[in-house]
This record gives C-alpha cells, sequence and structure tokens, in this order.
C-alpha cells in the first residue's frame, strides 16, 4: 500500500507544545516495500473497499523513527564481519548493558543470574503461562488491555479472570476491591501490563504493593510486562519495577523487558526476562526448552547490548519528541471536536481516544475511521469489551504525520 500524505513541516505546525525544532525524529522514513506490518501489508488486514481509501497506517505499536545511530552502527560492524553463526549466550559485557541500564535508569540492581534472554515478550507470555497454569487455570488480567493478554491465554486452554481498571474523568484508576473480587480458587497467574497498554497508567509504588500483596495472599504468580518502562512521558512520574520493591515481590514475580518499544528494535527480537527466584527460573527455562530452539537472533543482542550501552541521550531526545507529540494531538482534536477525546497519557507513544461522543457501534467507528478519516487505527475492542468506542492512535512518527492526522481526523468528524 502506497499512503499518499501531505506532510506538514514542524515549523508549519507551529504550536508551542509541538516539541524540539529540527528534531532527528522530524525525518520521515518511507517505510512502505521494506516488509513493514504497517505498512506495508493492507490486503492481509483490510477490505478492498478500506485499501482503496488509501488510510495513514498508525495502528501497529512499532514507530516511524531509525534507531539510535550506535545501534546502527554496531548492526554495521557485526555485518561487516560476515559471519552469523550460532550465538553461544548472553556474554558479560551484553548482561552488564542490560543490567547496567536497570541500575541507571530505575535504581534496581538486578544480578545477573536472574537474566534469561528470550525471542521477544509475546513468546515469554506464552511459555510462562504453559509453565505456571494447567488448562482450565484462569488468568487475572486488568481490561481495557493489550490484546495478547487476552488470545495468548485463550489459546493455551486457560480461562481469563477479569479485574477491569475503573473509568474516570481523566483516564482510569485501579480499584483493589474489584482486583481481589476477580480472584478465583483456579487463577493461577496474574499479567500485569506496567505500565498499562492503551491507558497509559503509570502505576504507583502504593498500587504496585497492593496488587503484589493480594497476589501473594492468592498464591498468585505475577507476570510484569514492563517493556514500556523506558517511555515515562509524565515528567512528574516514574516507572517502578514490579520486584524492585522487596523480596517478598521479586520471588513472586517475572519480569519482562526488551530494548524493542524504547529503541524501535521489535524486528531484531531480543528480549530479557528477570527472574529473582531459582526454582521459577528453572522451570521456565525448562518450558522454553520443551517449546522453542532457546537461542536469541545474534544481531538482536548486538543491537540491544548498543543500545543500552550508548542510547540513552537518543532517547531522552524522543521522550521530549513524543511528549509534544501527545500534547499537540491531544490539544488539536480537543479544540476542533467536542465528540472524540484524547485522554491523558502518563507513558507510551500510544493515545487511547475515547470516541463514544460519535455514537457508532464498534463496526461502524472502525469503518468510519478507515474510509472516512481514512486513519488505520487499532480498534478498541481488541483490547477486551471495555475498549468498545475507543480507538488507539500510535504517535510514534514525525510531526508532519500527527498533522496529518489530526487534518484527516477533524475534517471527517466535521463532515458527519
Amino acid at each position: 500500500m502506497a499512503c499518499e500524505i501531505t506532510l506538514l513541516s514542524t515549523n508549519q505546525a507551529g504550536s508551542a507544545d509541538s516539541g524540539p525544532q529540527g528534531s532527528i525524529f522530524d525525518e520521515a522514513v518511507d517505510r512502505t516495500g521494506s516488509n513493514s506490518m504497517k505498512w506495508s501489508f493492507a490486503k492481509d488486514f483490510l477490505t478492498p473497499d478500506e485499501i482503496a481509501a488509501d488510510p495513514l497506517p498508525m495502528w501497529v505499536a512499532d514507530t516511524d523513527f531509525k534507531a539510535p545511530q550506535a545501534v546502527i552502527d554496531a548492526l554495521h560492524e557485526a555485518v561487516d564481519h560476515g559471519v552469523f553463526g550460532y550465538p553461544g549466550g548472553a556474554t558479560d559485557s551484553y548482561l552488564n548493558a542490560v543490567t547496567g541500564w536497570q541500575a541507571r535508569r530505575f535504581g534496581w540492581e538486578i544480578p545477573q543470574e536472574w537474566v534469561l534472554q528470550t525471542a521477544g515478550i509475546i513468546t515469554s507470555l506464552k511459555t510462562a503461562v504453559q509453565a505456571f497454569s494447567a488448562p482450565g487455570d484462569s488468568v487475572l488480567i486488568q481490561p481495557p488491555v493489550y490484546a495478547h493478554f487476552h488470545n495468548d491465554v485463550l489459546l493455551n486452554g486457560r480461562h481469563l479472570a477479569f479485574a477491569p481498571l475503573e473509568r474516570t474523568e481523566d483516564g482510569y484508576r485501579f480499584d483493589a476491591r474489584t482486583f481481589e473480587a476477580a480472584i478465583r480458587p483456579d487463577t493461577k497467574l496474574f499479567i500485569l501490563s506496567h505500565p498499562h497498554n492503551p491507558t497509559g497508567n503509570v502505576w504507583s509504588e502504593d498500587e504496585l504493593r497492593t496488587m503484589g500483596e493480594i497476589c501473594a495472599r492468592h498464591g498468585v504468580l505475577v507476570i510484569s510486562d514492563e517493556i514500556h518502562q523506558d517511555l515515562i512521558i509524565n515528567p512528574g512520574k516514574k516507572h517502578v519495577p514490579f520486584a524492585s520493591l522487596g523480596e517478598e515481590f521479586a520471588r513472586n514475580s517475572i519480569t519482562c523487558t526488551a530494548p524493542s518499544k524504547t529503541f524501535n528494535l521489535p524486528g531484531l527480537q531480543s528480549a530479557n526476562l528477570f527472574v529473582p527466584d531459582r526454582r521459577l527460573r528453572e522451570e521456565l527455562a525448562r518450558q522454553y526448552e520443551r517449546n522453542v530452539f532457546p537461542l536469541v537472533n545474534v544481531l538482536g543482542m548486538v543491537a540491544a547490548e548498543a543500545a543500552y550501552t550508548h542510547g540513552e541521550p537518543w532517547l531522552e531526545e524522543q521522550l521530549a519528541y513524543l511528549r509534544g507529540n501527545h500534547a499537540h494531538f491531544a490539544q488539536a482534536v480537543g479544540s476542533a471536536t467536542s465528540k472524540v477525546r484524547v485522554l491523558p497519557a502518563d507513558s507510551l507513544y500510544l493515545a487511547w481516544m475515547d470516541c463514544t461522543g460519535l455514537g457508532m457501534d464498534a463496526a461502524s467507528l472502525d469503518k468510519f475511521m478507515l474510509t472516512k478519516a481514512r486513519l488505520w487505527l487499532d480498534k478498541g475492542q481488541k483490547f477486551g469489551i471495555e475498549g468498545h468506542g475507543y480507538m488507539r492512535v500510535n504517535l510514534g512518527c514525525p510531526r508532519s504525520t500527527v498533522d496529518e492526522a489530526i487534518r484527516r481526523l477533524t475534517t471527517a468528524v466535521e463532515g458527519l
């Protein structure tokens, strides 16, 4: 699909909150023809009339930014070596980079023996569900939440236990009574989205402690998906790793991290789990052996080490840019219409947009966005029934793309 968009410069956007002028993130990289799921495979996901509308892709949660130059340089060096044999596992320098990042960014000191390399967090979630529950058991989640939390549990013959987040005027909140009431005798796992996808909640230490204490009381293991840990855009918030709260929390948890969202590296398939409890670590490793060949992509390891070693300045600039994208998008949409509201977000490069004011059912809303607004967004119902009437918008893109999305959306809404 060749999506034609009218690109506006950052200067043309002109708003004071539009982010750094002349940023490296202003570059519009042409991703068509690059085997991009987001940009090149409309025929696999959309109907002919939707394809004909040529919607602007803002759905899949990868960014349209180039990786840090240090990562690109490290990959060039590895490719120039020319031999791509079997890797021997995590090197000391790799482990130092991974654990050093957690120490610098979050003040969490992690022994290297806690680290398990994996090819990705989705693989890890499936493996953990298989290792620590049985068919017929239930797994607790907090909708609206990432679709794989739903799908991967059901795919493995487990059931879902729901503790929905409570909708408030400005977003969502965790309710301890709802959470504990959702736990059943057969609930073995709680998959925590931390920070929360798609709402952008950054869980406080008190909220995390409450979740952890309830889970411990009921014998429920916590799988903490912290893939978005580095993408806190509210300067007044901070990410607290769940397992950093204390030994009792660490021993009853598995923490999932990856450089993929932070540095736009998902195609290199590299992730890291932190498993403090030796018994859990060994059982998880055994389940990996049962399921898959456990070695990780050698170029993914190279990229991850370079990113965690040299990528901090790049990340800080990206966070400032994303902060501007969020503010600009929310302000522009809010000024143009009262029928669509972009909810405040403390994290993620993803915006959660309340479209209930349009008065459409889920199918009609999706069709309207694709064929009238000509925007390819993630439909809210993917995140659970609580997402009906909502859309998730990927703002991990140049400001010019955000401006084009604003123009398309507001024009379509005005035409109703």
